[in-house]
């Protein structure tokens, strides 16, 4: 057992020819190493399956041995004992008399103790950033409330006070009610009509008057082209942003009921 423990330690710096696939991640130490390893395989964490991952676990050590010597060094510990582990599984050995610490079990029950603690190191990492954007809400100082003597004082004046502050308190009064004028495309295009029977011209400006709401803005403009679809009506523009002239044809001014087809 121990030559075969000591030429698998003078394999571990030789190059190796078989083409593994090296993880370059960094690993906060050889447990983490292992126990990404055994993950990797979708092994349980048992001595067998530490014995089948040995093999990667030294060729990491291999592909870094270059790093700084602090760091593979803890890695260098890790990797005898699981030589050990595999040389036991792999060769013939003599029963033992005495019960021994088995180093396969003691370190498959260390890899537990440690992915249960990453588990819960990586719970808490994803609680304070869930929280990174909390702000706590810290309590206002109020002033020392000011207590009153009332003992000199009986139910009555106690009644008469409130009976005063709700007669001091007045209900608000509404001034006026304000209401949105109704505007309707077949009324605003009667009132053009009228207009152009009194004065046969007229602009969209004066149409608009002094209500330069969106509203009515629209709905003369909608009303002027039901106008020009009806050949009611003719427009002219001097140029872009100029006033639009309206001009009443000869087919208005001669009916004086025109009909349209959209609901009032």
């Amino acid at each position: 057992m121990k030559e075969g423990y000591n030429c698998a330690m003078s394999k571990l710096w030789q190059p190796q020819t078989n083409a593994y696939e090296i993880d370059t991640d960094v690993y906060s130490g050889p447990l983490d190493l292992l126990l990404d390893l055994i993950q990797k395989a979708e092994l349980d964490i048992t001595k067998l399956a530490i014995a089948q991952v040995t093999d990667q676990f030294l060729e990491y050590i291999r592909s870094h041995r270059d790093t700084d010597p602090d760091y593979i060094s803890a890695f260098m510990v890790t990797a005898a004992k699981l030589i050990q582990i595999k040389s036991e599984a792999l060769l013939p050995h003599p029963p033992v008399h005495e019960e021994e610490e088995d180093p396969g079990e003691s370190l498959a029950q260390q890899l537990i103790l440690y992915r249960q603690i990453k588990q819960q190191a990586h719970w808490l990492d994803e609680r304070i950033n869930a929280h990174l954007r909390s702000y706590v809400h810290v309590p206002q100082s109020f002033p020392t409330t000011i207590k009153v003597d009332l003992s000199g004082l009986e139910l009555h004046d106690l009644v008469e006070a409130l009976l005063n502050i709700v007669a001091s308190e007045t209900t608000p009064t509404v001034s006026s009610i304000i209401s949105i004028p109704k505007v309707t495309l077949k009324r605003k295009v009667q009132e053009i009509i009228s207009i152009l029977h009194e004065t046969k011209h007229t602009s969209f400006q004066t149409l608009v008057g002094n209500n330069h709401s969106r509203l009515n803005t629209i709905v003369v403009f909608l009303a002027v082209l039901e106008l020009v679809k009806q050949d009611l009506v003719k427009i002219e523009q001097s140029c872009i942003f100029a006033d639009i002239l309206i001009s009443a044809q000869e087919s208005l001014l001669t009916n004086q009921e025109a009909e349209f087809s959209f609901e009032d």
